[in-house]
């Protein structure tokens, strides 16, 4: 089976969404059989509006791929809804459509009626399905995330060994689904500084994420889980390949180091889904829109992980 065709959707188009869109579009990185749902109207003016030759063979590139009846400048929400629209209704073919997703405002989003934190929910709502996780993909680090959209203060109470299980037993799959490694060996991050020091610095280290990780080990036998490790010591060791992939607990206690190595090639991959979804690991970036300026790596890397090819940025 080649390469699978892509589903690719604007994202806020006041953003660098559309600017992505016509560089992907420009360098050859869009093939025949994928579908963009962007306002047409709105790249043309975009790509009047750069002063440089690879916005216009961008946009000229772009238009088979347009989809015809999509004819909104704006809606990012809406983009997004027809995008799933398309890769739902290509499930049961040989080779369905995956979906890539550019960046939205979530704030712009909510004010357009999507009702959930993010992109990763909304995806699961979708497609149906509470056994989902967010996975944050580059050549060093690969991770999950036991929570994802929560404020801080609300991590320790909304923690669980289910969720814990779930992020974990995901991860252990893309590893040898997507990714070709049939004995992966994961490492778990504890919640509290130094793993919890046996209890001096909290009680969720040992009461539940120990217990999650024993019924990993169950669950998945031929997967090395260790911890609960303490996360400063996890992220180094993944990154040196000591381990082939990391779950951590919350947002920022997984992007803060996923970012330091993967800033500019990092790629968001939502596991669990009935279909293969990634987006750049960046905002919209609303300050450089519309200037040409905008760092394509992270997205391209999200085209190469959704046609099911190794990231390739080191």
């Amino acid at each position: 089976m080649g390469p699978r065709p892509l589903v690719l959707t604007q994202g806020d188009p006041a953003g660098v969404g559309p600017e992505l869109l016509l560089k992907a579009a420009a360098e050859g990185r869009l093939r025949p059989g994928d579908l963009v749902v962007a306002g047409r109207a709105f790249l043309d003016a975009l790509a009047a509006g750069i002063a440089d030759d690879w916005a216009t063979r961008g946009r000229a590139a772009i238009e088979a791929q347009l989809l015809a009846d999509f004819p909104a400048e704006g809606g990012q929400v809406e983009a997004l809804r027809r995008g799933v629209d398309l890769v739902l209704a290509a499930e049961g073919r040989a080779q369905h459509r995956a979906l890539v997703t550019a960046p939205i405002d979530k704030a712009v989003a909510r004010a357009e009626g999507l009702h959930t934190p993010g992109h990763t929910e909304y995806l699961a709502e979708r497609a149906g399905t509470e056994d989902f996780a967010m996975a944050m993909i580059g050549a060093r680090l690969r991770l999950t995330l036991a929570t994802i959209h929560l404020p801080l203060a609300e991590v320790p109470r909304r923690l669980d060994r289910a969720a814990i299980v779930r992020a974990g037993r995901l991860l252990a799959d893309a590893l040898r689904h997507d990714f070709g490694i049939e004995r992966a060996r994961v490492a778990v991050c504890g919640l509290n500084p130094h793993a919890g020091e046996g209890g001096l610095l909290g009680r969720e280290d040992d009461e539940i994420i120990a217990p999650a990780i024993a019924e990993l080990a169950r669950l998945r036998p031929e997967v090395e889980f260790a911890g609960p490790l303490p996360a400063d010591a996890a992220m180094a060791l993944v990154a040196q390949r000591r381990f082939d992939g990391v779950v951590a607990m919350y947002h920022d206690q997984g992007l803060a180091p996923f970012k330091f190595v993967h800033f500019h090639d990092g790629v968001n991959m939502t596991l669990g889904l009935p279909f293969v979804r990634t987006s750049p690991d960046h905002g919209t970036a609303k300050d450089i829109a519309g200037s040409g300026r905008v760092d394509p790596t992270s997205f391209f890397e999200a085209i190469r992980l959704a046609r099911g090819e190794a990231p390739t940025a080191a």
